[in-house]
Parts: C-alpha cells; sequence; structure tokens
C-alpha cells in the first residue's frame, strides 16, 4: 500500500520496524508495569502476612487442641533427649494424628529451651500466662513462619490471591497457633506447583516424583491434606497420563515411601496402624461428640461466609473482606483459573466438596481449601476489573456516538 503512493520497499521496511518496534517497546513497558504491581502487592501479602500473624502470635488464648498437642510435644522432646527413638512409635496418645508436626514441636522447645509450663495454670481462651508464654511462642512462632510461607508461595501463582489470603481470619489463626495445619498446609502448596510444572513437562518422571514425595509429607503432617491432594492429582494423571507407567510408578512410590519414612508411628506394622488411624477418624466423624455439635453440611460455606472470627478480636484481624467477598470472587475467577491455572481450580473444588461431604465441620479444616479459594478470588478480582473497564469503554462508546 504504501509503495502504491510512491513509497520505496526500503522506506517501507524502515517505517515498519520502527513502527514494529514502538508496538514491542510498548508492550514491553506494559508487562514492567504489570510486573512491578503484582511485585508490589506480593510484597504487601507478606507484610500483611507477617505483621497480622505476629499479633496474633502474641494475643490468642490457648485453644482446645494446642492443649492436646503442646503436652505431646514436650513428652517427645523428652523421649528426643533421652536417646528413645524407639519410643515414638509407641506413644497412643493423639495416635489418630502422625507425629511430624508435634515432632517439630517438640524440638522447637529443644532448641530453644522453653520450660515445660504447668498447664493447670493456662486457662482456656484466656491470655497465656507469662511463665507459659516462651514454649506457646516458640511452637506458635514455627506455625506463623509456616503461614507466611504459603503467602509467599502463593504471591507466586496470584498475587492478590496471597493479598487475600494473607488477611483470612480462618488461615491466619490457625497458622498462629500451636495447631497441625500450618506445616502440612505448606507442604501440600508445594506439592501443588510441583506437580503444575510436572504436568506442564508432560509427566517426567523426576518433578512428578518430587510432587509426589511432598505430598507424601503433607499426608504425614496431617491426613486429609494428602487425600485432597491426591484427589486433585488423579483427575490430571488419568487424563495427561493415562497408559504411561512411568509417571504412576514415580508418584505412587514417592508419596507411600515419604510417607512412612517420616511417620514413626507406622514403623512397626504400617498397614494395621494407618488402618487403626482411618477408622479412628471415620468413627470420629459420626460419634456423639460431632453429632452433638449439630453443624449442618453446609457449615464451611458458613463459616466463610460469616464474619464471627474477623470480628473477635479487631486488634488481630484487619478486615471481613473476606466473610463478604471471597466466595463470590471465587466463584466469578474459577473459569478463568481453569483456564489458567487448572490444578488450582480442580484443588478448590476438590477441597470444598470434601468439606462438604466429611462430617466433621470444626473451622480448622478450612485450610484444606482456603489458599486454592484465594489463587480463584485473585482471579475473581481480576475478572471483575475486566468487566468494570469494558462497561466503562462502552458506556465512553456510546456518549461519543451519541454526541457525534
Amino acid at each position: 500500500m504504501l509503495q502504491s503512493w510512491g513509497v520505496g520497499p526500503r522506506v517501507t521496511r524502515a517505517m515498519l520496524r520502527l513502527l514494529g518496534g514502538q508496538h514491542v517497546r510498548d508492550i514491553r513497558a506494559h508487562v514492567s508495569r504489570t510486573r512491578l504491581l503484582a511485585l508490589f502487592v506480593a510484597l504487601v501479602a507478606i507484610v500483611v502476612a507477617v505483621w497480622q500473624r505476629s499479633r496474633a502470635v502474641e494475643r490468642l488464648g490457648q485453644d482446645f487442641d494446642e492443649a492436646v498437642y503442646l503436652p505431646i510435644a514436650f513428652t517427645y522432646a523428652g523421649m528426643l533427649d533421652e536417646g528413645r527413638w524407639g519410643d515414638i512409635g509407641s506413644l497412643r496418645e493423639n495416635f489418630e494424628h502422625p507425629p511430624l508436626v508435634k515432632l517439630l514441636f517438640a524440638e522447637a522447645v529443644r532448641v530453644s529451651g522453653a520450660p515445660e509450663p504447668d498447664w493447670r495454670d493456662v486457662p482456656m481462651g484466656r491470655p497465656i500466662p507469662d511463665a507459659a508464654r516462651p514454649a506457646f511462642n516458640v511452637t506458635r512462632g514455627l506455625s506463623a513462619v509456616a503461614g507466611v510461607l504459603q503467602v509467599g508461595l502463593v504471591a507466586l501463582v496470584d498475587p492478590l490471591g496471597a493479598l487475600l489470603l494473607a488477611w483470612d481470619p480462618y488461615h491466619t489463626k490457625y497458622t498462629s497457633q500451636a495447631y497441625l495445619e500450618a506445616v502440612p498446609g505448606l507442604l501440600a502448596v508445594l506439592a501443588l506447583l510441583a506437580f503444575e510444572r510436572a504436568r506442564r513437562m508432560g509427566f517426567t518422571p523426576g518433578w512428578t516424583a518430587v510432587s509426589g514425595a511432598l505430598l507424601g509429607l503433607a499426608a504425614a503432617g496431617k491426613y486429609p491434606y494428602g487425600l485432597v491432594g491426591g484427589l486433585t492429582f488423579l483427575p490430571f494423571l488419568i487424563s495427561g497420563a493415562r497408559t504411561r507407567w512411568r509417571p504412576w510408578a514415580a508418584i505412587v512410590v514417592s508419596t507411600a515411601a515419604v510417607f512412612i519414612l517420616v511417620n514413626p508411628a507406622l514403623w512397626a506394622s504400617p498397614f494395621a496402624s494407618l488402618w487403626e488411624s482411618i477408622t479412628f477418624h471415620w468413627n470420629y466423624s459420626h460419634n456423639e461428640h460431632v453429632r452433638r455439635a449439630g453443624l449442618p453440611w453446609y457449615q464451611p460455606l458458613v463459616f466463610l461466609a460469616d464474619t464471627w472470627l474477623s470480628g473477635s478480636d479487631p486488634g488481630i484481624y484487619l478486615t471481613h473482606f473476606n466473610a463478604r467477598a471471597l466466595l463470590p470472587l471465587a466463584v466469578l475467577g474459577l473459569p478463568r483459573t481453569w483456564r489458567e491455572r487448572p490444578v488450582w481450580a480442580v484443588a478448590a473444588v476438590v477441597g470444598l466438596v470434601f468439606l462438604l461431604l466429611w462430617n466433621t465441620k470444626w473451622p480448622q479444616y478450612l485450610l484444606l481449601v482456603i489458599p486454592a479459594l484465594c489463587v480463584c478470588a485473585g482471579r475473581g478480582v481480576r475478572t471483575v476489573a475486566s468487566l468494570a473497564v469494558w462497561l466503562f469503554r462502552k458506556v465512553q462508546g456510546s456518549r461519543v456516538s451519541a454526541g457525534a
């Protein structure tokens, strides 16, 4: 066309290169601004996560499960001090949960030298007495570090999702106490990231085995994290590696080997001990204590949409935003997440379905799904923003047409 106007071919090519170069520079500038904004949001998320969890570590009173796990941690610490490794697997107290996180708590109190409190002097739900503070600070601190690391890893997937996770009240509470949730939650997020990489590489045995090993570690922290993670992986393995035995062998062998290796409770009789734990959880989910709580099957949705926790201590929890918007944003962002990061979309659906079907409805179980929901909700924020920009441009275009 330019040549038809009398412009020579050399000049035409030079003009196209110039225009193309400018276009490329504009794209690069836009990408750079987008990356800087993502980095800024990720840094804000980490700052919020550190601040909110440090406040929670300091201010939350003793919670029910801490009164179970911390005395066991000191029992383990005594065994480790005396070199009685063989006795760890034979401890029957709280056998229904694997010992990995409680052993980490034990090592934390050993390294810090925190003395064991007189548990009769530690009131439930009240401020932690000064004498008990060292034991709670070091074990809660371990959980808080794992919680903040989860936020950092989610920022690699979706910075806005990381910000939602940073101020989420449930994630803050149960990764700021000496609960079992924080460490297996961190390992589960790592397993999802490793599995995404394995899927992108065509399920080569190396990364597939890494994702399986991380899944085994998560399950050894708390069994449901392994179950939800495994159910998340399954459809992708069926669709992407249906007839290839190497990926299946890599993930099954690595998951089982690591799960047993780091679970001393299984060393003496793996199958019998594991079956005992599984049947305990099934029986517990149907026992009188759970029935008496009277929580409906949809209770996880009630928890997620209720401001009771974020309003329970304004000095800890920054905002009610997640209670009002997390679920709607996650629903809006699910299609986009499925297109862009399908493993996280499936993790959100699988985790939520598991919570709705499982009879035990305690709020700490929400941490099985909250990171994936936050990733979907982060995509939901971007979907809302895109719709708002589209509507604004449409309205502006209509006004211009009307004025003409």
